[in-house]
């Protein structure tokens, strides 16, 4: 004879609900279902499927059923304390500690503090008296005798417990990453189950690297179309060459032991779609030949926000020339600026998600290839316990993470950085490709394109012109700028410097030349206003000057004669020369570098790099007047080398130790991927009518709340930093309401930036 469980897990509106029974065994499902697509290994089962179980178990006291029914709102509602120890007495005592943790904390952040001990004995027993009320239906939906844990909840010894377990063990970062998969997944299972009705996010399976494939064939067919002579060039041959050999290595690999991959070749070689084409075909394989069952998520993670448009356009358009459908549980963007919007169609009919449910979707990463920021990926990894951004975590697991540019990341985490991925590659099924012009020596694994030192070798598209020997001001060098630029109207030019006040004195002293539009970017220039001068160069035949800050180096599809540059670190150098004669089809390319100093003879590249990198170049190049591409790679292994002598270890260590003590908020505190020393406010442009739509549904509140959080994303689209030194030549012009410091558009020019006197340096 079937048992009738009485116990509601949630009422809603309408005074229907969800037994408790129902969504204990909906979020156990669920969380077992996903942790089996990652291959993770049985170990785990019981663990995941006993805290899931367990989370609500508090929900069953008088005290939470009255507050569901409206009748009761008092401290004796919580259920969080109570459920956390229930499953501390079910678990087995190597996982006790974890399970308590993450069950305590499941409605807040997951933090190892005083407080995460801290209890009410006398209220605890209250609660307990009342769930042992509902005994038999316990003893059903648990499948067991649970009545001694109400003994047990009375004893001193066995609330004690958890804080003496914290104290007795010691943790590896294994336990570190434990603690945040299983935690990430019970977030995930407790949303997910209200918000899909029960039913589990699960990736598509189709992912081919044909789709890549079919649309590299059109962009070579478009790109003869523009260039016939094009076919005939080296690059041309070699972008071929790269895309064949990495699906060749793919093919060879063996996935059971070779988990981490690079892609090590020139700038404008096509690297973008020779990586999705290495992801789509290490998913096939993965899924096919995988005794684990794993469905892989590809994860593709770039380091600036600026360029990552344009990578998600490249995914769209591969789906777009197969004639696949591009939606959000399929392909997914997601960084400070994209609104949050999720549709599903992966059910029998298309399913929209609003407010907290799409921001949920979104930012749990539901989805099969995800397009993300390195601040994204490595915020899951290191902003420890923070519930909001740790319930994707599980995504790593099973997954291929992509780092494209992943010389961008600074080298002090490379150590604690390494170690994570380690585990994550041998315990939890995760493969990772890296892809860099210029490959740094960390990450070490099999590089795919086995000719690529060949490939650096034969291409000869840019020569640099090396003047760093004789530093000169900044007046010197526009006047060595214009000397080159008058006589050629027929060149496009680019100038980087490496201060916003440096590149606005350029821009100044450019601006006076006639006959040739000169336009500007730097952080100065608004998100929104810097696409539009982007997609303005590629998409004109102009032959423009283009005054810039390092913003233009990675990643930015934008091709120049000639390029400036004013001394930097030897990656960044690279980076710069990518952007002259990226196709091979204007002779050389030129990229002159110089040594700015300002008026007291400060260099201006001091403002920005480390001195210790900077040494290093400069003693890497020093000497040589003309550097031809053929030798770059060489030249970028001996910097690598001299930056991996004199790297710092000093904060992987810290984070090291702080993870061997669950020290969550100074892991968080010491991780930061992009750390500027200068202090900065943010200040929004009322630029358009989009723009004051926005700050109007902010102020005043209209819409859902789905509505005024992409308000709030929009804005970023238009937001500065500015030095906080600056802000006293501004703030008399802002208005500041609701957290927002906002700057009409007539102290803004869309040229320049914020029309500010007496700038600082940076």
């Amino acid at each position: 004879m079937s048992f009738s469980f009485k116990i509601m897990s949630h009422i809603n509106e309408n005074k229907s609900g969800q037994l408790l029974v129902d969504h204990l065994t909906q979020v156990r499902d669920i969380a077992l279902k996903t942790h089996k697509t990652h291959g993770k290994n049985k170990e785990l089962d019981e663990i995941i499927e006993i805290i899931c179980m367990c989370h609500d178990f508090g929900k069953a006291s008088k005290y939470f059923q009255d507050y569901l029914k409206g009748e009761y709102n008092g401290r004796l509602k919580c259920h969080g304390e109570i459920s956390a120890y229930f499953a501390y007495y079910m678990l087995p005592k190597k996982w006790k500690f974890i399970g308590f943790m993450c069950i305590k904390r499941h409605h807040g952040n997951l933090e190892p503090s005083t407080s995460l001990f801290e209890y009410n004995k006398k209220q605890l027993i209250k609660i307990s008296n009342s769930i042992k009320e509902n005994i038999e239906e316990l003893n059903n939906i648990y499948k067991k005798d649970v009545s001694d844990f109400f003994e047990l909840i009375q004893n001193e010894d066995f609330l004690e417990g958890p804080i003496d377990d914290f104290y007795d063990m010691e943790f590896e970062i294994e336990d570190y990453i434990n603690t945040h998969y299983i935690y990430s997944l019970l977030l995930t299972a407790d949303k997910t189950q209200l918000i899909r009705k029960g039913s589990a996010y699960e990736n598509k399976t189709d992912v081919y690297d044909g789709y890549v494939k079919k649309y590299q064939q059109k962009i070579k067919k478009e790109l003869v179309q523009k260039y016939p002579n094009i076919k005939d060039t080296k690059l041309f041959k070699i972008r071929n060459q790269i895309y064949e050999e990495v699906l060749n290595s793919i093919d060879n690999i063996d996935i059971n032991k070779n988990h981490i991959f690079s892609i090590n070749v020139p700038t404008g070689t096509s690297k973008t779609l020779a990586a999705y084409g290495a992801s789509f075909r290490l998913f096939q394989r993965i899924y096919n030949e995988s005794n684990k069952n794993i469905i892989p998520s590809i994860i593709y993670t770039i380091p600036f926000t600026s360029v990552i448009d344009q990578n998600y356009e490249v995914l769209e358009n591969i789906l777009k020339e197969n004639n696949l459908k591009t939606f959000e549980s399929f392909i997914l963007k997601h960084h400070s600026m994209t609104p949050l919007e999720y549709k599903d169609n992966t059910l029998d009919e298309e399913r929209e998600y609003r407010n907290y449910d799409a921001r949920f979707c979104v930012e749990n990463w539901q989805s099969t290839i995800i397009t993300t920021t390195f601040v994204q990926l490595f915020n899951t990894i290191f902003k420890s316990g923070k519930n909001s951004i740790v319930n994707r975590f599980h995504k790593l697991s099973g997954s291929i993470i992509i780092l494209d540019e992943v010389q961008a990341i600074d080298p002090k985490y490379y150590k604690i950085i390494e170690k994570i991925f380690d585990i994550l590659c041998k315990k939890f099924n995760c493969y990772i490709i890296t892809v860099t012009a210029t490959k740094p020596l960390f990450l070490q694994g099999i590089e795919l394109v086995k000719s690529n030192k060949e490939i650096f070798k034969q291409l000869d598209r840019i020569q640099i012109e090396n003047y760093i020997d004789n530093p000169i001001n900044i007046d010197t060098f526009c006047e060595i700028l214009k000397e080159d630029i008058y006589p050629q109207s027929d060149k496009s030019f680019l100038i980087v410097l490496n201060t916003i006040k440096s590149s606005l004195y350029v821009l100044d002293e450019l601006k006076t030349i006639e006959d040739r539009k000169v336009l500007y970017l730097s952080t100065a220039i608004h998100p929104q206003r810097r696409l539009g001068i982007i997609n303005e160069i590629k998409n004109s035949d102009e032959k423009y000057i283009l005054v810039s800050t390092q913003i233009i180096e990675a990643g930015v599809d934008i091709d120049f004669d000639i390029v400036y540059r004013d001394f930097t670190t030897m990656d960044s150098i690279n980076q710069t020369g990518g952007r002259a004669n990226r196709n091979a089809i204007k002779g050389k390319g030129i990229l002159r570098l110089f040594y700015l100093i300002d008026e007291n003879e400060r260099p201006f590249c001091s403002y920005i790099y480390s001195n210790s990198l900077l040494d290093v170049t400069k003693k890497i190049l020093q000497g040589r007047q003309i550097i031809n591409e053929n030798e770059i790679l060489d030249i970028n292994e001996e910097y690598f080398k001299a930056v991996d002598n004199i790297k710092s270890n000093d904060a992987s260590n810290k984070i090291y130790k702080y993870i061997e003590k669950l020290e969550f908020n100074n892991i968080r505190k010491e991780f930061e991927l992009i750390k500027d020393d200068i202090p900065k406010e943010d200040i929004i442009i009322n630029y358009n009518k989009e723009t004051q739509n926005c700050i109007d549904i902010i102020l005043e509140g209209k819409g859902e709340y789905q509505d005024i959080l992409n308000a709030w994303r929009t804005l970023n689209k238009y937001k500065i930093s500015v030095p906080k030194k600056d802000l006293k030549n501004i703030n008399d012009n802002c208005n500041n309401k609701k957290g927002m410091r906002i700057l009409d558009k007539c102290y803004y020019d869309e040229n320049r930036g914020i029309k500010i006197t007496n700038m600082s340096i940076c």
